[in-house]
């Protein structure tokens, strides 16, 4: 049986004028009158009702149901809905309506109930022309419909005639007639005089090219490597013909309707020449200079059309805006030739190599390489340009293969190294690391443990661990030994090294990393809270510039409260837990524990623990004390977090992060390319060096923090320049922050960073969560809630980019069951438990309302708003949910 969200139809049908023979109500009496479309019954919040000899339906039900689209106007109190070429407008009160421009007189005026807008179901069958069936038996209308899906047509093609290839053909047509029945359009090129028709679009594979619907005629120019139905590459000299296919979506049926084909046309464009791909930037010397850099590339599949190779080093600050026409424009000093014919082209740069601005390559400069393929036709249009390198920047050997921001945490109660958790930044450049190895030092030896003491330590007294591409969390096992082969126990002080094994067999490859803070084994029961992260994100020149987040204790079960202890930088590796516990209570920040992890702004009047202000220019570092329920005298009941990131307040010149980050799935191809990231630029980009997209596994997002993102080698990078808001859309090979792809198989959210030119970098708010398996309606976001006695208004913001939302169902959730709320909860609640929006605000009131599992609200109890996006069906199949923030209220009788 369909569903009436599937119905392949036009809208309603044709004069209906219900028998008299019907019983006659009361105004806006109930009514046993049931809608039934294509035999499945129409269900709605608001049922058919009679007045007199009339029924009056609800409108928006009935349209949505039958894929078309309705907004409504509160100012004016007028509804508005279309369907392909058709328009209503009707006025609640007013007996008289338009369509398509013009009056149509009503026997009742459409009028509001509940929120429902009803009018004569006799009016919604005549103003769009076709048929509709009454069963007295059943007391019930009987709609059947049929699909509309029309072709493409005015199909129109001519050869640009500069590439030699797909991108010389210009392909426009004129829409289908009414687009609400479009998925999408395929485009297939056909050799002049082959036949083809419908059947053979339905099995010429992926041979086509796919435009999207827009609401407007199009006019598409094809890719490069565009083929034709037979999946022939387009080459210049052949003639071809064009034919548009309109593919059906779940409202046709999935049919698919052939245009007429196009008038011949031979592409007349040069050869273009081939891609490289798989373009390799390594460095393998120790000069300083070029002669450290090889670039290798995989050659162009065909290399009839090229002449050779330009190799050219970018300064990865400046790759995301080198293309085409900046490569054509490098200086022949600036990039490295290299001739075509080679198997696996590589070249290793000299001494005198430049990168593109003219610079002599250097140590410390992060570059980016780029290949472009050179036209054997001498034609600049005609030359292509690979994708860009991984960044690299050279050093000389070992500098750049250290492990960094070495942390270390209490987080069980085993009394061995099972209870020591360490964390540390993988190397910058993994390529010339073979593992890693933590190392565990009495604190009193610490200061004179060096890269010869951590080459002589034996296997029995370190734990090896493998490079992963990411930064790496360990646990130890209960069988660790110090470095001096003592077991490791509760009530000694350690500090941990890390020692990075270079790929190499000399140990001279190796490097120690920087020492931990120190740490001490305690037998208490209290969680220890994850590392802090902590960021500059304010103006103040006090506390209120400070922004700590952190990940709360695995068991919070025991713990009564969370300190927030600020430290200079400079006395941070001396801190410990006895500093903690001699820390005067003016002198911390007390957050009580939520369940939840946590980032809060610290206040103006903040002091570090040595009971100074926070201020400019001064550099500070946090720890979180986990404080336990039990006796307060006891150092047991206390347990020390890892130290945080270093931050230095700025005098007010530091980047402002970006806001309203949205994310939004726009096409269901399975890959990052599905993806498109919407937020708004800093309001002053003066100090901003670029923003940094950053894809976000949902299961990890919570506790994602600063340092996280500072240290996250895989993003998609927007260059800072201009105002206002970004769309940026992700590309196929787009990875998350763990280096993996971005696949179907999992939920995502977004973050941005802001990369400042001081360092002081910045990291947005998270975006609603998104999955690729479907394409689904952009969030709502802002929810916020004004409640006064018995009645509480529901306001929210639309998605900047509504495509593909048909409306918003409001629903109020109690407090108490809003943190675990999803989008398939969402999806069930129905009837009296929703308001319907357009994007404008909704009223709930106490008694007369019900909440998301459909119990009437309550005096005295908690809430929690959520809007659901509702999709359309046609630009997106699922729905989206706000995010779960505070805007907690309750009402009173």
């Amino acid at each position: 049986m369909k569903k009436i969200n599937k119905i392949s139809a036009a809208l309603l049908a044709g004069a209906l004028l219900m028998p008299a023979a019907l019983p006659h109500s009361a105004d806006a009496a109930a009514s046993n009158i049931k809608i039934f479309i294509d035999g499945v019954e129409l269900k709605s919040t608001q049922p058919p009702i009679a007045q007199g000899s009339r029924t009056l339906a609800p409108l928006r039900s009935i349209f949505q149901g039958l894929n078309a689209k309705v907004n409504w106007n509160q100012k004016t109190q007028t509804i508005t809905a279309y369907k392909g070429s058709n328009t209503i407008v009707l006025k609640i009160g007013s007996k008289v309506a338009t369509v398509n421009g013009q009056k149509v007189d009503l026997d009742v005026p459409a009028k509001a109930i509940k929120g429902n807008t009803v009018v004569p179901l006799r009016f919604i069958g005549e103003s769009l022309g076709q048929d509709v069936r009454w069963n007295a038996a059943s007391q019930s209308v009987i709609i059947t419909t049929t699909a509309e899906l029309t072709a493409p047509t005015a199909v129109t093609a001519r050869s640009l005639g500069q590439y030699g290839d797909g991108r010389d053909l210009q392909v426009s047509f004129n829409k289908s007639s009414d687009e609400g029945y479009v998925d999408h359009y395929r485009l297939f090129v056909v050799k002049s005089g082959t036949p083809f028709n419908a059947s053979m679009a339905t099995s010429s594979g992926n041979n086509y090219t796919t435009v999207l619907p827009t609401g407007a005629n199009q006019n598409v120019t094809l890719a490069a490597n565009a083929t034709d139905s037979k999946g022939e590459t387009l080459k210049s000299g052949q003639a071809y013909q064009v034919y548009a296919v309109a593919v059906g979506n779940t409202y046709a049926g999935g049919q698919i309707e052939l245009s007429a084909a196009s008038s011949a046309v031979t592409l007349s464009g040069g050869t273009a020449a081939g891609t490289a791909t798989a373009v390799k930037a390594t460095d393998v010397g120790d000069y300083r200079d070029g002669r450290d850099l090889t670039v290798s590339f995989a050659k162009a599949q065909d290399e009839t059309g090229i002449s050779g190779y330009r190799v050219f080093v970018v300064k990865t600050s400046d790759a995301a805006s080198f293309n085409q026409t900046a490569a054509n424009a490098v200086a022949a000093q600036n990039y490295t030739p290299v001739p075509k014919g080679s198997a696996s082209p590589s070249v290793t740069l000299t001494g005198q190599s430049r990168d593109t601005s003219g610079s002599l390559l250097q140590n410390g400069v992060p570059y980016t390489a780029f290949v472009m393929g050179v036209s054997a036709s001498n034609t600049p249009a005609n030359n292509t340009l690979s994708a860009g390198s991984a960044s690299v920047t050279l050093a000389t050997s070992g500098s750049d293969v250290s492990a960094s921001n070495v942390t270390v945490s209490d987080v069980s109660d085993y009394g061995d190294g099972r209870d020591l958790r360490v964390m540390f930044d993988r190397a910058a450049n993994e390529a010339n690391v073979n593992q890693y190895r933590v190392m565990v030092v009495k604190d009193s030896k610490a200061a004179g443990f060096n890269i010869n003491s951590a080459n002589a330590t034996t296997s029995a007294n370190y734990t090896a661990i493998n490079k992963t591409g990411s930064n790496l969390v360990q646990t130890l096992n209960a069988s660790v030994r110090d470095t001096d082969g003592d077991a490791i126990r509760n009530g000694v002080a350690y500090r941990v090294y890390v020692l990075t094994v270079g790929s190499g067999t000399s140990t001279s490859t190796n490097v120690l990393s920087g020492v931990s803070q120190p740490i001490t084994l305690g037998g208490n029961n209290v969680g220890t809270a994850l590392t802090p992260a902590l960021s500059d994100s304010g103006n103040s020149g006090d506390g209120r510039d400070l922004l700590v987040t952190f990940g709360r204790a695995s068991d919070e079960s025991s713990i009564s409260e969370y300190r927030v202890l600020v430290v200079k930088s400079a006395s941070a590796s001396n801190f410990n837990l006895s500093s903690a516990l001699g820390v005067p209570a003016a002198n911390y920040t007390v957050l009580p524990r939520t369940g939840s992890n946590q980032s809060t702004f610290l206040n103006s009047s903040t002091r570090d623990v040595n009971g100074e202000p926070i201020r400019t220019g001064v550099a500070y570092r946090v720890f979180v004390l986990s404080v336990g329920s039990g006796n307060a005298s006891q150092n047991a009941n206390f347990a020390l977090s890892g130290v945080s990131n270093p931050v230095t307040l700025s005098n007010g010149s530091a980047a402002v992060g970006v806001t309203d980050v949205t994310a939004a799935v726009k096409s269901m191809t399975g890959n990052a390319s599905d993806v498109e990231v919407t937020f708004t630029r800093a309001s002053s980009d003066t100090d901003v060096k670029e923003y940094r997209i950053l894809a976000v596994p949902s299961s990890q997002s919570g506790s994602y923090s600063l340092a996280n993102a500072n240290a996250a080698s895989s993003y998609t990078p927007v260059a800072a320049a201009g105002t206002g808001q970004v769309r940026q859309a992700l590309t196929s090979g787009s990875r998350d922050v763990n280096g993996n792809p971005i696949s179907n198989n999992g939920a995502y959210r977004f973050y941005v960073l802001t990369v400042s030119n001081n360092g002081d970098n910045l990291l947005s708010d998270r975006s609603n969560e998104v999955t690729l398996s479907e394409a689904g309606a952009p969030a709502a976001t802002n929810v916020r809630t004004s409640a006064s006695g018995q009645t509480v208004t529901v306001s929210f913001t639309p998605p900047t980019n509504s495509a593909g939302t048909a409306y918003y169902n409001v629903m109020l959730v109690p407090t108490n069951s809003a943190s675990s709320f999803t989008v398939g909860q969402a999806n069930n609640v129905s009837g009296a438990s929703l308001k319907y929006s357009t994007g404008g605000n909704v009223t709930f009131t106490v008694n007369n309302d019900r909440d998301a599992f459909n119990k009437p609200l309550q005096a005295g109890v908690q809430y929690r708003a959520f809007v659901l996006s509702v999709a359309d069906g046609v630009r997106a199949t699922g729905n989206g949910l706000s995010e779960n923030v505070n805007n907690d209220f309750s009402l009173t009788n």
